[in-house]
């Protein structure tokens, strides 16, 4: 028999009809709980029926995250819901207002897992017998009593804190943070402003790579280095203590005041804390091509995601996209509005498919690994699972080694890992299969690295970007594709991703064994992704910007 599931939900003003995928469910009974309280509801003709303002004893129910689950023959199990109603439980979120419109009681749903779930409540005392299974869409009801906030940009860290020990760490962090923004106004006002001084900075990457390079060689190319007083500060920052982090901001602090320009690749935190001067330009130059999964501002509601108005997203004169149709997609990240993007490409893309180069690269590639000469390289190169820098990984169980080693001995293949750089486990490669099989995931550039690859095998990566260009297969393999896209949130779903998309590594052995590659939606994602200029995308950053020859 079919396990329950539930398929729709709908409001009736302060009803909330569940809708199941058995039509009888007589022999079912359901409750909701917080994990420490439990209430019963109440089914009427096969519908599960939540009076949201009369389930706890005449109440509403109390702040907090509910799951709802059933009965059946003394078994008891969360309910989750199919793929298709969980890709509509953003329209269900309800907003009842009261008290002169002061107050309002929320209700809003998620998707969450079982690793999650136990995750979360680990430290709860909770009946651990209420089931579920790995792969479960499992429905979280959040409910909250809010009212108005006539003062958005404050926080209340009576609220945030979870204890009087963290509320005086965060009472600490506030002022060390005022402190730092009264600092770098002393700086900035003593500074000297001459419109020369440039500095590339990173709080995730080190050392410079990536568009902050490309347009640091372009400068130094066209000499631009002797008009200007080029500066460098690459971190990590984010991987750092929030103490540590604040020494190291402390330091910065004389090299951003005495700034005209300043171009970061990446979330730069120091600027949320400060506000930078009008006569300094900040300028995004993103690290990342256009990919799937949701970033900046496009998460706004999801955890992790900016504050309304306390975010460096928001402190951008300018933005670099790779085209013009690309505006939309990062107007939507960074929240600022769209004339403060400039389609200019990517700089280091400039002369990218360089024949020369990559003849040069390849050179270089099978002396490192002469083993994998003449054999046609996999690359599998997936983001990260997990919320923040600090617990990314990936589930490497979800890969059938003896199946890639097969593959590569019957069909001369060889296979790379490149694993996101915020994964710190390493792929353990069995012994007997390393002369085909290779972690590679801290050797070189991934881009360059694509000169020799000849399938990429990702999942909702922005690498897909660079690798179109070589018109080669693309295969997205995303076990978790549902549960990763209504909770992680995405631009646009995998239905629209130029290659094929598999949800088991069995299918991902079979498309490469068959060569039954898709390219239909290539040729428009090149489309939407490029545009055509007449000079190097550098040389218009430079011009554009630096030296105010307006395109």
């Amino acid at each position: 028999m079919d396990k329950l599931v539930i398929n729709e939900m709908v409001w009736d003003n302060i009803y909330l009809i569940i809708r199941f995928n058995i039509k009888d469910i007589t022999e079912y009974d359901f409750f909701i709980t917080d994990l420490k309280h439990t209430y019963p509801l109440y089914k009427q003709n096969n519908e599960l029926i939540i009076n949201i303002v009369n389930i706890q004893e005449t109440k509403l129910l109390d702040n907090g995250k509910w799951y709802l689950f059933y009965n059946k023959n003394d078994v008891r199990s969360y309910l989750a819901v199919s793929a298709e109603c969980g890709y509509h439980l953003e329209h269900l979120d309800k907003v009842y207002r009261y008290g002169a419109e002061c107050y309002a009681y929320v209700v809003n749903f998620q998707i969450i897992d079982k690793q999650t779930l136990e995750t979360k409540t680990e430290q709860q005392n909770y009946d651990k017998s209420i089931q579920c299974d790995e792969t479960d869409l499992l429905l979280c009801m959040f409910t909250t009593y809010m009212k108005r906030n006539d003062h958005p940009d404050k926080k209340d860290i009576r609220l945030e804190s979870k204890s009087f020990k963290q509320a005086i760490r965060k009472l600490v962090f506030i002022i060390v943070k005022a402190s730092i923004r009264v600092l770098y106004r002393f700086l900035n006002a003593i500074r000297r402003n001459d419109g020369r001084h440039i500095l590339f900075m990173s709080e995730t990457r080190v050392p410079i790579s990536g568009n902050l390079k490309a347009i640091d060689d372009r400068m130094k190319e066209r000499e631009l280095d002797k008009d200007f007083i080029i500066s460098y500060s690459f971190s990590k920052t984010l991987q750092q203590s929030k103490l540590k982090t604040f020494f190291t901001w402390s330091r910065l602090l004389w090299l951003i005041a005495k700034q005209d320009y300043i171009f970061v690749d990446d979330y730069v935190p120091i600027f949320k804390t400060i506000k930078l001067s009008d006569k300094t330009k900040l300028i995004q130059v993103w690290h990342a091509g256009v990919g799937f999964k949701s970033v900046g501002y496009s998460r706004f509601g999801k955890s992790g995601s900016p504050m309304p108005k306390d975010s460096c997203h928001r402190k951008y004169d300018y933005a670099l996209v790779g085209s013009k149709g690309l505006i939309p997609v990062y107007e939507e990240v960074f929240g600022i509005d769209r004339d403060h993007f400039i389609a200019t490409g990517l700089p280091r893309l400039d002369n990218y498919l360089d024949v020369d180069k990559i003849t040069a690269y390849k050179d270089k590639f099978y002396t490192d690994f002469p083993a994998l000469k003449g054999r046609k390289i996999i690359m599998f190169a997936p983001t990260y699972r997990g919320t923040t820098q600090k617990d990314a990984y990936y589930p490497y169980d979800k890969i059938d080694m003896h199946g890639i080693a097969k593959l590569c001995e019957e069909e001369k293949y060889a296979f790379l890992f490149k694993m996101h750089p915020f994964i710190t486990e390493k792929v353990d490669i069995p012994q007997a299969y390393t002369t085909y099989i290779k972690d590679v995931s801290a050797y070189g550039d991934i881009n360059e690295m694509f000169y020799v690859t000849d399938i990429l095998i990702t999942d909702f990566s922005s690498n897909i970007y660079e690798f179109s260009l070589q018109h080669k297969p693309m295969i997205f393999y995303a076990f978790d594709k549902d549960f990763y896209q209504l909770t992680r949130g995405v631009h646009r779903t995998l239905e629209e991703a130029p290659g094929n998309v598999c949800e088991t590594f069995d299918e991902v052995i079979d498309v490469i064994k068959n060569e039954n590659y898709s390219y239909d939606k290539l040729d428009s994602f090149l489309k939407e992704s490029f545009d055509n200029h007449d000079m190097l995308s550098a040389d218009l950053v430079i011009n554009s910007i630096l030296l105010n020859e307006k395109n």
